[in-house]
């Protein structure tokens, strides 16, 4: 073999040993252990998350059968059973009606309709999240009513009412006639049989509102409950951005938590949590961005440690507010610090300020019965009220007085009736023997 022989050899063999080589670099993977994903942010799930059809929820529904006869419901199994039957009935075509309405009280509460009441208005865009809408665009309007004419229907289309007592406005839309009439075969005909029913007279409060209220006595528990304190610990992992650079400091009643910048106070004395972020100045926010930011800063920690539900929402001061219900679907009131309340108030992208109680409601350790006086009863005090303006007069309803024992772990709820008065919810108090009433802010 000659030189030049051996040299094509050698060099043959480079070039094939450099291609293999190439190859096993573009192709190698390197046999690492699969790494656990890190969490740099602690997740916190204080409580469970839930759906926005488990917080924006109606309070009230109303069946008028004729002028004199009108029979209502608060009960939360009643209302939940009305919402899942017209979550499916295809809603389309919305349209303003408002021009056609003359007067909305008695558009809204004519004879054979079906009215279903919420708290507050909603935007009917964060609604389609809860019900069956067909239209891609929908007019940007917010409702505070649902309303079914059962008696009004098109060959084969059904009307549903969207309206807004607040700004006087309705939306028509259409959805199959069968729905309407298996609706009033199913329910309406139906539930002047129910227990979970009773029976309603109107009071005009003014040629805009008409209330209905209860002719007879209500049946109520007084509720007993043992608390469950919440961990401050987690809160303060779930509101601040960074919160291993929070420094906690004890003081005679309380607990404050702090950055240098955002403040959370634990009142052990108020059974209060507050928090207050000083964000920058307010912009609008649309009342859909608003509710749903709301909702889903609660979610996001899990905060939803008892039955809440959203109750108001103010878009000029960017506060949305929601209250703890009983089980049976009655709203709780607190007199003192709010401690049935959830409040948020936001700035432009962030949480401006948070108020919540600091305890949950744990085991009920007692129950009793007790009877509270009709609407008609209750209805005669209040307008007999000195300097009381009947135009002012905005609802009048049954619903709960939380009390939290100073000393021990004990929550009362006290049945009693509410007035909304100028915007602002008053407890009815009435002494045994039918004497004074007096209205607390």
């Amino acid at each position: 073999m000659t030189y030049e022989n051996i040299k094509s050899i050698i060099l043959v063999i480079l070039v094939c040993f450099s291609v293999l080589l190439t190859w096993s670099i573009w192709t190698y993977q390197p046999n690492y252990e699969m790494m656990k994903k890190a969490n740099t942010v602690q997740e916190v799930a204080i409580s469970a998350k839930k759906d926005v059809k488990k917080i924006i929820k109606p309070d009230k529904i109303y069946y008028h059968y004729s002028k004199d006869k009108h029979i209502g419901t608060i009960d939360s199994n009643e209302i939940d059973r009305v919402i899942t039957e017209i979550s499916r009935w295809n809603f389309v075509d919305f349209e303003d009606v408002s021009a056609e309405i003359k007067s909305f009280p008695t558009f809204i509460h004519q004879a054979e309709s079906a009215v279903i009441l919420f708290p507050d208005s909603i935007p009917i865009e964060l609604y389609r999240t809860i019900i069956e809408i067909k239209d891609k665009k929908l007019p940007d309007f917010r409702f505070d009513r649902i309303v079914i004419h059962l008696e009004e229907t098109e060959k084969e289309q059904g009307f549903v009412y969207f309206i807004s007592s607040e700004d006087k406005q309705a939306f028509r839309s259409y959805v199959p006639a069968s729905f309407v009439q298996n609706f009033k075969n199913a329910y309406f005909k139906n539930a002047e049989y129910s227990l979970n029913f009773g029976e309603y007279f109107p009071y005009k409060v003014s040629n805009e509102r008409t209330l209905f209220l209860p002719i007879k006595e209500t049946k109520m528990l007084r509720y007993q409950y043992l608390s469950n304190p919440l961990e401050p610990e987690k809160f303060k992992n779930a509101l601040f951005r960074n919160p291993s650079f929070v420094q906690k400091n004890h003081q005679t009643l309380s607990e404050e938590f702090t950055d240098g910048s955002s403040l959370m106070r634990v009142n052990f004395d108020k059974n209060t949590i507050s928090y207050v972020n000083p964000v920058e100045g307010h912009e609008t926010i649309s009342s859909k961005n608003l509710l749903k930011r709301s909702i889903d800063f609660v979610n996001e920690h899990g905060g939803w440690t008892d039955n809440y539900r959203y109750v108001e929402m103010d878009e000029m001061r960017h506060r949305v507010l929601f209250r703890l219900y009983d089980a049976k679907g009655y709203p709780v009131f607190s007199e003192d610090n709010r401690i049935s309340e959830i409040s948020q108030t936001w700035g432009q992208s962030e949480i401006n300020e948070y108020l919540r109680s600091n305890f949950s409601l744990g085991i009920r350790t007692e129950s009793t019965e007790i009877d509270l006086s009709s609407g008609q009863t209750v209805l005669e005090r209040i307008t007999g009220m000195d300097g009381f303006e009947s135009e002012k007069l905005q609802d009048l309803i049954i619903g709960y007085t939380m009390i939290k024992d100073a000393q021990t772990r004990l929550v009362y709820l006290e049945p009693s009736w509410y007035y909304q008065y100028n915007d602002s919810w008053r407890k009815v108090s009435v002494d045994e023997t039918g004497g004074d009433i007096h209205g607390l802010e």
